[in-house]
């Protein structure tokens, strides 16, 4: 490093701004997110050194992110997600851990420019002097005569008429989100196996990312007639050597490489899932699979909903999983293998979309992240309307709290599971799921 680069080095080192971006790197909050760290740090550091010209959404997104130069912002919203994190994260520092820094950091919305601010401490407001005793007035008391009621006739008419609000806010509200957050909030209801699994989801200590379907990957490696290993999705190898076995459209391929397209029956799963009365907004987030990294899989909550075919991180957890869903048509023929059959059970069983008995079929999986401090929900079908059946399973408090109750007894938290569903698909919708087998770990 020469004497000039050392020079800048040094002064930003020395900066109290700095200083404090070092503290709040360091804190919990943001040591487990590596990505809002690395953010936080390249745009304070640009604004420091003076480049604050060049901190816009479009060279974030390269050299934060990684995109390719030129990409569409319009298309990835990657920056401003995680711009939106940040600015939680932040205010969650100072709340917290940061409540005594004399420097305040914030990023106005609508910008990446870094704002610093210290705090004044608030001077110390000395108390009135008493009164001397000779000026103290003695207050007279008068005899009460009569019995007042509790509430006066006119605040009784309010508090009926706040009363009647409430009734109706209530009833205006979805049916099974009131039922729910009612039962929650009821004495001796809140362990009920639903609020177990997603109270094991959603934390204030740690991020949950909900994962759509990478339906662009399925459309890519249609065109192109190759798979795509995990070792190829993770660093992005894939999109960069985009090439055909057969002629086709190279301007189309390079428009699936660009754009995240998914399925709607996904994107209705994962807002819904927003909406859980245990869901912490502040560390939830819709984070698309070609986006994620390997340190979200050990670090973070995570929410998968989709098969191996449009999701390729999926092949980590395998090992952990009993029945697995083969839907790569280029490795062989469609089904769910059951590696340890049980009694009555059959080691696979066969996809076929002729037969909509035989087509209808879907996992649930829960199990623990990749390092074990966390916990991972696998939702996978062969088509939509399966993957639909088993989101709606996982989410109806009735179905699941009915299979589990007997099973979970006495036990504090909900055990790791695996189960086998089959529903019945009429014109691409799949009616209420079956479970024909599942798994119960310790």
């Amino acid at each position: 490093m020469t004497a000039q680069e050392e020079a800048p080095r040094s002064f930003i080192e020395k900066d109290p701004r700095w200083k404090l971006v070092e503290r709040i790197v360091a804190a919990p909050g943001f040591a487990k997110s590596a990505r809002l760290s690395t953010l936080l740090v390249h745009i304070v550091k640009q604004s420091l050194e003076g480049r604050e010209e060049e901190l816009n959404e479009q060279l974030i997104g390269e050299r934060v992110f990684g995109r390719s130069v030129g990409y569409d912002p319009r298309d990835d919203n990657i920056v401003r997600s995680h711009a939106s994190r940040l600015r939680q994260r932040l205010e969650t520092y100072f709340r917290e851990e940061g409540s005594a820094e004399s420097l305040l950091l914030s990023i106005p919305r609508g910008s990446y420019v870094p704002q610093f601010e210290r705090i004044e401490t608030a001077p110390i407001v000395e108390p009135y002097p008493a009164a001397p005793a000779e000026m103290v007035e003695e207050e007279t008391i008068l005899p009460v005569t009569e019995k007042q009621p509790a509430f006066p006739p006119v605040r009784r008419f309010q508090l009926a008429g706040i009363l009647l609000c409430a009734l109706i806010l209530a009833l205006a509200l979805p049916a099974a989100s009131f039922i729910r957050d009612w039962r929650h909030r009821a004495a001796g209801q809140m362990e009920t196996p639903a609020h177990k699994l997603w109270s094991a989801i959603f934390s204030r200590s740690r991020d949950t990312l909900i994962v759509p379907a990478d339906s662009s990957l399925i459309i890519l490696k249609a065109f192109t007639r190759h798979p795509v290993t995990i070792a190829e999705y993770a660093s992005g190898r894939y999109l960069s050597d985009v090439d055909c076995q057969q002629p086709c459209d190279r301007q189309m391929l390079q428009t699936l490489a660009e754009h995240r397209y998914t399925s709607l029956a996904d994107l209705k799963f994962a807002v819904a899932l927003t909406h859980m009365p245990e869901a912490v907004p502040s560390r939830t987030e819709i984070r698309y699979a070609r986006d994620l990294e390997l340190d979200d899989l050990k670090q973070a909550n995570l929410i998968l909903i989709g098969s191996l075919e449009a999701d390729p991180w999926l092949e980590l957890f395998q090992h952990q999983m009993n029945f697995i869903l083969h839907d790569d048509k280029l490795k062989g023929p469609l089904e769910v293998e059951n590696k340890k059959p049980g009694p009555g059970e059959r080691a696979d069983y066969i996809y076929d979309n002729r037969d909509p008995t035989d087509s209808g079929f879907a996992t649930v999986a829960f199990l623990p992240n990749l390092s074990g401090t966390g916990s991972v929900i696998v939702v996978q079908g062969f088509t939509l309307a399966g993957t639909q059946a088993a989101a709606e399973f996982v989410s109806n408090d009735h179905d699941f709290d009915s299979f589990f109750t007997p099973i979970l007894g006495n036990r504090p938290t909900l055990p790791h599971f695996e189960l086998l569903l089959k529903t019945l698909e009429v014109n691409g919708i799949g009616s209420r799921p079956a479970i024909v087998a599942y798994r119960i770990y310790p």
